[in-house]
């Protein structure tokens, strides 16, 4: 053997820095961060401690072995990857005086060291059982392998949307709420079996996907007009009293969390923008960033009433004013990056996420702006920049927004399902400081004092949210990484986690009758409580079937009804900010009818006798004698796989109350009544933007296939006629509760037109009158065993509980009025007492073209 060879061998089995003959070389060497059975074999290793996947599956996990320094160096994260701390040189000041403390680093880091010890332990307990019992084992080894089991019976799967055709396609990963519809069989088979398909409904949905075509192209046509010039930013500027309000209505509404702009400095150049606006040369940049703020305000002072074809009109006027304005952000030349570039680009995607525009390109556009910041070094420490070259103010402002960007790039990421700019990345920026716009001037010298958690300034909430910054980039990456396999154990692990940071919040000290003070407390306590409704999901749906799993269904639904309450708050006083810009309600919706569904007692569909099968057509029946109608395929709910659509013919099995586990019927009774409050804040959003009828179509789906609160457990008939009669009708009456509440809102939508006899009134109305009005749902014939009962659906809303659902009639009365309809928008059309006789049909909204109804794409 070459020395050569010897000295190689010698330093990749060395892993502490010494060579075979003993002595310390000079040279430091590098840690080590994959096992050495994968680096000497010139493998990849996915680093998971304390033996890696590819050690595990080829056998050979007597030879995973690690560095030994990187548990010195606290460089095994959370889920047993072996990788570089994210941010973890992010100094939180937990003093409020700059003092960082690490109290829990030396906690944290042992007892992870001993969970891998024990997992270690479990491994070589596991081969030793095996070499001398010939594989069976003990039970102090079926002690150690419980965890194994977990894996093997784990209710997790990957959890996607992923449609399209060709090239032309779009992704979803596990944390989108738009893949959770994609796991949910159950909902599927339920509205293709209580909305059967129907010719005219499909013209409905014409109507809706033409108006929406024709104002694309009326918007391309006008968008080609666009050049983003000066002249055109400055025209579309209105009076001083409106944008003073706008401007009012911003900063306590917006900058008390994310932090674009200083309010100070702004309202000094603000006062300078209109005395040079009266010389005729006022500033354009500053104009751009107030047609921006007029976009974001936009749907918080809503004109009542005013719908143009399926859109509001504050969100028809913000998708003009966001276009003209990105038009012009596009002429700015990227190499010259100041300031208000970042606010500008800042305040531009706050701008399409509350008025819920352009969300596809959303994760994209942001994901640019991060990478334009990184490269310009907003991640680093800003101390870095010597010489005098940078003021304080200046320091703190590239801490403020680089911290904003990184909240909107997460948040962006978690709600696609895709991987943040963030995992991975080193950044050594300290967090804004916990001051006061008011302390912070543009001419200090010095660093201003910062003030205490506990106390409330406007940088509190970033202040505060960095805290949770690494952790949460780390579950946004496990979740949506399809080889990451979480155990049960790490899911409490992390719940453990997710809940002393909520525990830790500050909130609570802060000032409760201060409005501003609501939107940064809800804010801290949502991006963490999101996680525990998506990482306790799986378990909680087992929850009925495995007891092991039942703290999943109760941390499940207690996420949820934080949530819930959060936002419920908020829509008292009025804040409806976070409801546009988030996600949050419909994920919680769709998990909570999930969980409920899968937790009640399923009874499957009949089997219909085999009989001759009828052919018709043109109107007349031949009988085939030689064909048997076969039974539809009933699904399996112990061989369900929710991930993949159904098979063709799959029936829906009905849920009903479990009948033997009061524990689960309490719960799921707790889940209903929190799942009722989703669609009424949801209706708030869409009724506030024009957008998300498809989620609230499916949200009115979900909330009608479960049982009601109120049912009890009965006995299925036996008689297999009854049995399908009663089956078959239970179906009609829940699908035709699901059709009532979204008939409901299209009425509010078409009553609410701000000019209605555009083209889409007309369409719509004309498709509407020449429906086969279906029979007429009386209060009696109501849930008796699925859905909300009538009496409920007034929750929040105002809805009466009427024996119909508004159609042909009130709409035509309301627009015979003309203006005198809009006017009156949902409250005149649903006063008590008000006699509509007609309904409207929507059985023809199938499962797979909710796509196609939606097709504005907004969500």
């Amino acid at each position: 053997m070459s020395a050569a060879h010897q000295s190689a061998e010698s330093r990749s089995n060395s892993p502490e820095g010494i060579d075979a003959t003993g002595e310390r070389r000079a040279t430091k060497k590098r840690k080590v961060l994959s096992c050495y059975a994968c680096r000497n074999r010139k493998m990849k290793c996915d680093r998971v401690y304390p033996v890696c996947g590819r050690c595990q599956k080829t056998g050979r996990t007597g030879q995973c072995t690690y560095d030994p320094r990187l548990l010195d160096d606290e460089f095994v994260h959370y889920n047993g990857h072996v990788q570089r701390a994210i941010g973890s040189s992010v100094r939180p000041d937990d003093d409020g005086h700059g003092n960082s403390s690490n109290s829990t680093t030396a906690p944290d880091a042992l007892t992870w060291k001993l969970r891998t010890q024990e997992r270690r332990l479990e491994i070589l307990e596991n081969k030793l059982a095996e070499i001398e019992g010939g594989g069976h084992h003990s039970p102090m080894v079926l002690g150690f392998h419980t965890d194994n089991l977990e894996d093997e019976e784990s209710p997790v799967k990957e959890a996607i949307m992923f449609r399209g055709k060709s090239f032309k396609t779009q992704f979803h990963g596990s944390t989108s709420p738009m893949s959770l519809i994609g796991q949910f069989v159950p909902l599927k088979c339920f509205t293709q079996q209580a909305m059967p398909a129907d010719h005219t409904m499909s013209q409905i949905r014409t109507d809706f996907k033409g108006f929406r075509d024709r104002r694309k192209a009326k918007l391309k046509a006008k968008g080609a007009m666009i050049q983003g010039t000066d002249a055109e930013i400055l025209g579309l500027l209105p009076g001083k009293p409106i944008l003073d309000a706008r401007v009012k209505t911003y900063f306590e509404n917006f900058e008390s969390a994310h932090r674009i702009l200083h309010r100070p400095s702004f309202l000094v150049e603000y006062e300078k923008f209109w005395t040079l606006a009266a010389a005729d040369n006022p500033p354009t940049e500053l104009a751009a960033m107030l047609i921006l703020i007029i976009g974001i305000t936009n749907p918080l002072v809503p004109d009542q009433a005013a719908f143009i074809g399926d859109r509001t009109s504050e969100r028809e006027s913000a998708v003009s004013l966001i276009g003209l304005c990105d038009a012009w952000i596009a002429r700015r030349s990227w190499k010259q990056v100041t300031m208000s570039f970042y606010q500008l680009q800042c305040l531009s995607l706050l701008a399409k996420r509350v008025n819920c525009i352009q969300m596809k390109q959303d994760w994209v556009n942001i994901g640019d702006i991060v990478r334009v910041a990184i490269a310009t070094g907003m991640h680093r420490d800003p101390g870095l920049i010597s010489g005098g070259r940078i003021s304080e103010f200046e320091k703190e402002m590239r801490r403020r927004l680089w911290a904003t960007t990184a909240e909107l790039e997460l948040q962006s990421s978690i709600d696609c399902g895709l991987q943040s700019s963030l995992y991975g990345l080193y950044f050594d920026i300290q967090p804004p400081a916990n001051v006061s716009d008011e302390t912070l001037t543009t001419d200090s010298k010095q660093a201003p004092t910062r003030e205490p958690t506990m106390q409330f300034t406007d940088a509190s909430y970033l202040n505060i949210s960095a805290k949770s910054l690494p952790l949460r980039i780390h579950l946004a990456q496990i979740l949506n990484n399809p080889s990451t396999k979480l155990r049960y154990s790490d899911v409490l692990h992390y719940d453990t986690k997710i809940s002393a940071l909520i525990a830790s919040l500050p909130t609570s000290s802060w000032k409760t009758d201060d409005d501003r003070t609501m939107v940064p407390a809800a804010l801290l306590d949502l991006q963490l409580r999101q996680f525990l409704v998506v990482l306790h999901m799986p378990y909680a749906r087992v929850a009925s079937s495995n007891p092991h799993f039942s703290y999943s269904f109760t941390a499940c639904l207690n996420a949820a009804s934080g949530i819930i309450e959060h936002y419920g708050k908020m829509k008292d006083k009025g804040i409806v900010s976070l409801l546009h810009a988030r996600n949050d309600i419909f994920r919680v919706g769709i998990i909570l009818a999930q969980v409920i569904y899968h937790n009640c007692d399923l009874s499957p569909p009949p089997a219909p006798a085999p009989s001759n099968a009828t052919i018709v057509t043109n109107g007349s029946a031949e009988a085939n004698i030689h064909n048997t109608t076969q039974p539809p395929k009933a699904e399996d709910p112990t061989q369900r796989d929710d991930y993949k659509f159904p098979s063709p013919g799959t029936l829906f099995h009905t849920p009903h109350m479990p009948s033997h586990n009061f524990l689960a019927s309490t719960l799921i009774k707790s889940g209903i009544i929190l799942l009722e409050h989703t669609i009424v804040l949801f209706e708030t959003k869409v009724m506030s933007l024009g957008t998300g009828y498809m989620e609230y179509w499916l949200l009115s789906a979900a909330i009608e296939m479960i049982p009601s609160p109120s049912s009890t457990p009965t006995a299925p008939p036996t008689h297999p006629n009854t049995q399908a009669s009663s089956y078959t009708t239970e179906i009609q009456t829940r699908g035709r509760a699901a059709l009532d509440r979204m008939t409901r809102l299209c009425a509010r939508v078409v009553a609410m037109q701000k000019d209605p006899g555009n083209d889409f009134a007309n369409h719509l109305m004309s498709t509407m009158s020449i429906m086969t009005p279906p029979s007429t749902l009386t209060p009696d014939s109501g849930r008796s065993s699925g859905g909300i009962d009538v009496s409920m659906r007034g929750v929040g809303v105002g809805l009466p509980g009427m024996n119909g659902i508004p159609g042909i009639a009130g709409m035509a009365m309301g627009f015979e009025d003309g203006a005198a309809a809009a006017e009156a928008g949902a409250q005149g059309l649903y006063d008590e007492g008000r006699d509509i006789d007609m309904q409207v049909d929507l059985s023809g909204w199938a499962f797979a073209d909710f796509w196609s109804f939606d097709v504005g794409g907004d969500f």
